[in-house]
Protein backbone atom coordinates (compact mmCIF):
# COMPACT_ATOMS: atom_id res chain seq x y z
CA UNK A 1 0.00 0.00 0.00
CA UNK A 2 2.04 2.80 -1.29
CA UNK A 3 -0.66 5.61 -1.04
CA UNK A 4 -2.25 7.43 2.02
CA UNK A 5 -5.11 5.97 3.42
CA UNK A 6 -7.98 8.07 4.85
CA UNK A 7 -7.69 9.63 7.63
CA UNK A 8 -10.96 8.55 9.45
CA UNK A 9 -10.44 4.53 8.12
CA UNK A 10 -6.65 5.05 9.51
CA UNK A 11 -8.23 6.04 12.94
CA UNK A 12 -10.72 3.09 12.92
CA UNK A 13 -8.51 0.61 12.10
CA UNK A 14 -6.33 1.57 14.78
CA UNK A 15 -8.74 1.87 17.40
CA UNK A 16 -10.36 -1.18 16.68
CA UNK A 17 -7.23 -2.51 17.41
CA UNK A 18 -6.89 -0.86 20.46
CA UNK A 19 -9.95 -1.78 22.13
CA UNK A 20 -8.96 -5.65 21.27
CA UNK A 21 -5.89 -4.76 23.62
CA UNK A 22 -8.09 -2.84 26.27
CA UNK A 23 -10.98 -6.46 25.97
CA UNK A 24 -7.91 -8.72 25.92
CA UNK A 25 -6.05 -6.69 29.29
CA UNK A 26 -10.07 -6.39 30.69
CA UNK A 27 -10.01 -9.98 30.95
CA UNK A 28 -6.45 -10.86 32.29
CA UNK A 29 -6.94 -9.16 35.67
CA UNK A 30 -3.83 -10.96 36.90
CA UNK A 31 -4.86 -14.42 36.50
CA UNK A 32 -1.92 -15.15 34.99
CA UNK A 33 -0.39 -15.19 38.27
CA UNK A 34 -2.00 -18.43 39.53
CA UNK A 35 -0.09 -21.74 39.25
CA UNK A 36 3.38 -20.05 39.26
CA UNK A 37 5.98 -20.68 41.52
CA UNK A 38 7.10 -16.94 42.77
CA UNK A 39 9.36 -17.63 45.17
CA UNK A 40 11.58 -19.06 41.66
CA UNK A 41 13.55 -16.08 40.68
CA UNK A 42 13.15 -18.61 36.98
CA UNK A 43 9.55 -18.20 37.16
CA UNK A 44 10.04 -14.32 37.99
CA UNK A 45 12.20 -13.89 35.18
CA UNK A 46 10.32 -15.48 32.87
CA UNK A 47 7.28 -13.68 33.37
CA UNK A 48 9.27 -10.22 33.07
CA UNK A 49 10.73 -12.20 29.73
CA UNK A 50 7.05 -12.43 28.86
CA UNK A 51 6.44 -8.72 29.27
CA UNK A 52 9.37 -7.67 27.05
CA UNK A 53 7.90 -10.05 24.20
CA UNK A 54 4.50 -8.41 24.97
CA UNK A 55 5.75 -5.06 24.53
CA UNK A 56 7.13 -5.79 20.86
CA UNK A 57 3.87 -8.00 19.80
CA UNK A 58 1.56 -5.63 20.91
CA UNK A 59 2.72 -2.18 20.69
CA UNK A 60 6.60 -1.71 18.65
CA UNK A 61 5.46 -4.28 15.67
CA UNK A 62 1.82 -2.88 15.30
CA UNK A 63 2.71 0.64 15.23
CA UNK A 64 5.62 -0.17 12.70
CA UNK A 65 3.70 -2.05 10.73
CA UNK A 66 1.16 0.39 11.05
CA UNK A 67 2.34 3.11 9.66
CA UNK A 68 4.25 1.43 6.40
CA UNK A 69 1.23 0.26 5.42
CA UNK A 70 -0.80 3.53 6.22
CA UNK A 71 1.19 6.20 5.24
CA UNK A 72 4.16 7.18 2.37
CA UNK A 73 6.25 8.76 4.80
CA UNK A 74 6.38 5.45 5.82
CA UNK A 75 8.52 5.19 9.31
CA UNK A 76 9.14 9.26 8.91
CA UNK A 77 5.25 9.51 9.78
CA UNK A 78 6.47 8.31 13.48
CA UNK A 79 8.92 11.37 13.95
CA UNK A 80 12.08 10.02 14.81
CA UNK A 81 13.87 12.79 13.46
CA UNK A 82 16.32 13.70 15.80
CA UNK A 83 16.62 15.22 19.27
CA UNK A 84 16.78 18.82 20.90
CA UNK A 85 19.37 18.79 23.88
CA UNK A 86 17.63 21.46 25.95
CA UNK A 87 14.10 20.45 25.66
CA UNK A 88 15.91 16.90 27.46
CA UNK A 89 17.13 18.95 30.15
CA UNK A 90 13.79 20.26 30.54
CA UNK A 91 11.99 16.84 30.64
CA UNK A 92 14.35 15.16 32.92
CA UNK A 93 13.68 17.95 35.30
CA UNK A 94 10.33 18.11 34.50
CA UNK A 95 10.03 14.44 36.14
CA UNK A 96 11.01 15.44 39.12
CA UNK A 97 8.92 18.73 39.66
CA UNK A 98 6.05 16.64 38.46
CA UNK A 99 6.34 14.07 40.86
CA UNK A 100 4.02 15.59 44.33
CA UNK A 101 1.37 16.94 42.21
CA UNK A 102 1.45 13.73 40.01
CA UNK A 103 1.62 11.52 43.70
CA UNK A 104 -1.05 13.72 44.91
CA UNK A 105 -3.82 13.17 42.37
CA UNK A 106 -2.99 9.28 42.59
CA UNK A 107 -4.40 9.29 45.97
CA UNK A 108 -7.17 11.45 45.04
CA UNK A 109 -8.09 9.21 42.13
CA UNK A 110 -8.06 6.33 44.55
CA UNK A 111 -10.10 7.63 47.06
CA UNK A 112 -13.21 7.85 44.58
CA UNK A 113 -16.42 5.63 44.72
CA UNK A 114 -18.95 4.65 42.15
CA UNK A 115 -22.46 5.00 43.06
CA UNK A 116 -23.98 2.21 44.81
CA UNK A 117 -25.73 0.41 41.59
CA UNK A 118 -22.16 0.23 39.85
CA UNK A 119 -20.83 -1.63 43.33
CA UNK A 120 -20.07 -5.08 41.29
CA UNK A 121 -18.05 -3.11 38.80
CA UNK A 122 -16.40 -1.31 41.60
CA UNK A 123 -15.54 -4.76 43.16
CA UNK A 124 -14.08 -6.31 39.68
CA UNK A 125 -12.29 -3.03 39.39
CA UNK A 126 -10.37 -3.05 42.89
CA UNK A 127 -9.89 -7.39 42.35
CA UNK A 128 -8.22 -6.37 39.51
CA UNK A 129 -5.54 -3.38 41.00
CA UNK A 130 -4.87 -5.67 43.44
CA UNK A 131 -3.77 -8.86 41.16
CA UNK A 132 -2.11 -5.71 38.83
CA UNK A 133 -0.26 -4.38 42.51
CA UNK A 134 0.79 -8.09 43.54
CA UNK A 135 2.59 -8.44 40.10
CA UNK A 136 4.16 -4.79 40.06
CA UNK A 137 5.44 -5.75 43.46
CA UNK A 138 7.15 -9.05 42.26
CA UNK A 139 8.82 -7.28 38.91
CA UNK A 140 9.99 -4.69 40.86
CA UNK A 141 11.80 -6.70 43.86
CA UNK A 142 15.60 -6.56 42.90
CA UNK A 143 18.49 -7.61 45.08
CA UNK A 144 21.07 -7.57 42.63
CA UNK A 145 22.29 -4.29 40.00
CA UNK A 146 21.65 -7.19 37.31
CA UNK A 147 18.01 -7.18 38.57
CA UNK A 148 17.92 -3.26 38.10
CA UNK A 149 19.24 -3.07 34.49
CA UNK A 150 16.84 -6.02 33.15
CA UNK A 151 13.81 -3.83 34.73
CA UNK A 152 15.17 -0.64 33.46
CA UNK A 153 15.26 -2.20 30.20
CA UNK A 154 11.64 -3.66 30.49
CA UNK A 155 9.84 -1.77 32.84
CA UNK A 156 11.06 1.43 31.52
CA UNK A 157 12.72 1.51 28.06
CA UNK A 158 10.70 -1.44 26.67
CA UNK A 159 7.47 0.56 27.87
CA UNK A 160 7.99 3.99 27.12
CA UNK A 161 9.69 2.98 23.65
CA UNK A 162 6.33 0.67 22.72
CA UNK A 163 3.26 2.70 24.16
CA UNK A 164 5.00 6.29 22.54
CA UNK A 165 5.16 4.31 19.09
CA UNK A 166 1.81 3.29 19.56
CA UNK A 167 0.04 6.32 21.14
CA UNK A 168 1.79 9.41 20.37
CA UNK A 169 3.58 8.33 17.12
CA UNK A 170 0.49 6.47 15.57
CA UNK A 171 -2.59 7.13 17.21
CA UNK A 172 -2.09 11.31 18.15
CA UNK A 173 -0.77 11.80 14.41
CA UNK A 174 -3.96 9.99 13.50
CA UNK A 175 -6.29 11.52 15.23
CA UNK A 176 -5.01 14.77 14.76
CA UNK A 177 -5.67 14.13 10.81
CA UNK A 178 -9.03 12.99 11.74
CA UNK A 179 -10.29 15.80 13.77
CA UNK A 180 -8.32 18.64 12.27
CA UNK A 181 -7.74 19.47 16.14
CA UNK A 182 -4.24 18.77 17.79
CA UNK A 183 -5.84 19.46 21.09
CA UNK A 184 -8.48 17.50 20.74
CA UNK A 185 -6.20 14.93 19.58
CA UNK A 186 -3.88 14.86 22.39
CA UNK A 187 -6.49 14.76 25.15
CA UNK A 188 -8.07 12.07 23.97
CA UNK A 189 -4.86 9.86 23.24
CA UNK A 190 -4.12 10.55 26.52
CA UNK A 191 -7.81 9.13 27.57
CA UNK A 192 -6.98 5.99 25.84
CA UNK A 193 -3.90 5.61 26.70
CA UNK A 194 -4.90 5.81 30.42
CA UNK A 195 -8.04 3.42 29.99
CA UNK A 196 -6.15 0.41 28.07
CA UNK A 197 -3.40 0.39 31.24
CA UNK A 198 -6.59 -1.15 32.78
CA UNK A 199 -5.48 0.07 35.96
CA UNK A 200 -9.12 2.55 37.06
CA UNK A 201 -7.61 3.95 40.70
CA UNK A 202 -4.39 5.30 38.26
CA UNK A 203 -6.76 6.85 35.62
CA UNK A 204 -6.53 10.37 36.54
CA UNK A 205 -2.68 11.08 37.06
CA UNK A 206 -1.80 8.50 34.01
CA UNK A 207 -4.19 10.29 31.80
CA UNK A 208 -2.74 13.65 32.91
CA UNK A 209 0.76 11.95 32.07
CA UNK A 210 -0.83 10.66 28.81
CA UNK A 211 -1.70 14.85 28.51
CA UNK A 212 2.36 15.78 29.18
CA UNK A 213 3.41 13.07 26.88
CA UNK A 214 1.11 14.34 23.99
CA UNK A 215 2.15 18.12 23.85
CA UNK A 216 5.83 17.05 24.23
CA UNK A 217 5.99 15.50 21.21
CA UNK A 218 3.65 17.99 19.69
CA UNK A 219 5.89 20.91 20.66
CA UNK A 220 9.14 19.06 20.38
CA UNK A 221 8.54 17.57 16.79
CA UNK A 222 10.01 14.51 17.37
CA UNK A 223 8.66 11.45 19.43
CA UNK A 224 12.57 11.12 21.06
CA UNK A 225 11.20 14.00 23.82
CA UNK A 226 7.83 11.72 25.02
CA UNK A 227 9.93 8.71 25.07
CA UNK A 228 12.73 10.18 27.14
CA UNK A 229 10.43 11.48 29.68
CA UNK A 230 8.54 8.27 29.15
CA UNK A 231 11.85 6.57 29.92
CA UNK A 232 12.95 8.60 32.76
CA UNK A 233 9.20 8.15 35.09
CA UNK A 234 9.18 4.89 34.48
CA UNK A 235 12.74 4.31 35.42
CA UNK A 236 12.59 6.68 38.28
CA UNK A 237 10.21 4.33 39.89
CA UNK A 238 12.27 1.33 38.83
CA UNK A 239 15.30 3.03 40.79
CA UNK A 240 13.30 4.15 43.94
CA UNK A 241 11.88 0.71 44.67
CA UNK A 242 15.78 -0.53 44.42
CA UNK A 243 17.04 1.67 46.64
CA UNK A 244 14.17 1.26 49.25
CA UNK A 245 14.57 -2.54 48.92
CA UNK A 246 17.97 -1.90 49.52
CA UNK A 247 17.55 0.64 52.64
CA UNK A 248 19.12 3.45 51.22
CA UNK A 249 16.41 5.92 51.20
CA UNK A 250 13.32 6.17 52.99
CA UNK A 251 10.32 4.71 50.68
CA UNK A 252 8.38 8.19 51.73
CA UNK A 253 10.60 9.11 48.60
CA UNK A 254 8.09 7.37 46.19
CA UNK A 255 5.18 8.86 47.73
CA UNK A 256 5.49 12.31 48.16
CA UNK A 257 3.24 14.55 47.38
CA UNK A 258 0.74 12.15 49.12
CA UNK A 259 -0.13 11.42 52.54
CA UNK A 260 1.00 14.03 55.04
CA UNK A 261 2.66 16.23 52.60
CA UNK A 262 1.76 20.04 52.83
CA UNK A 263 -0.61 21.07 50.00
CA UNK A 264 1.31 24.49 49.13
CA UNK A 265 4.27 21.56 47.70
CA UNK A 266 1.65 20.14 45.77
CA UNK A 267 0.66 23.08 44.99
CA UNK A 268 4.46 24.06 44.50
CA UNK A 269 4.98 21.23 42.16
CA UNK A 270 2.23 22.26 39.42
CA UNK A 271 3.57 25.58 39.20
CA UNK A 272 6.72 24.30 38.29
CA UNK A 273 5.60 21.72 35.99
CA UNK A 274 3.22 24.47 34.48
CA UNK A 275 6.09 26.61 33.90
CA UNK A 276 8.66 23.80 32.76
CA UNK A 277 5.86 23.05 30.25
CA UNK A 278 5.47 26.49 29.39
CA UNK A 279 9.03 27.17 28.44
CA UNK A 280 9.79 23.99 26.37
CA UNK A 281 6.55 25.77 24.43
CA UNK A 282 8.42 28.62 24.29
CA UNK A 283 11.64 26.64 23.16
CA UNK A 284 9.75 25.14 20.30
CA UNK A 285 12.62 24.03 18.36
CA UNK A 286 12.45 24.14 13.99
CA UNK A 287 13.89 21.06 12.46
CA UNK A 288 17.06 22.88 11.75
CA UNK A 289 17.72 23.14 15.29
CA UNK A 290 17.37 19.25 16.26
CA UNK A 291 20.22 16.69 16.65
CA UNK A 292 20.46 13.93 14.14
Amino acid sequence: MGKNVAPPVKATILLFFLLTIFSLTALDSGDRLKGFDLENPATVMMLKLTQAVSALIIFIIPAIVFVLFTSEKKLGYLKLNGFNFILGVAALVLVFAAMPVINWMGELNNHLSLPEFLSGVENWMKTKEENLKKLTKIFLEMNSVGDLIINLIIVALLAAVGEELLFRGALQNTLAEWFKNTHLSVWVTAILFSALHAQFYGFIPRMLLGVVLGYLYVWSGSLWLPILFHFLNNGLAVLFSYLIGKGIISDAAETVGAGDTPIMFVIASAMVSVGLMYFIYIKHPTPSELLS
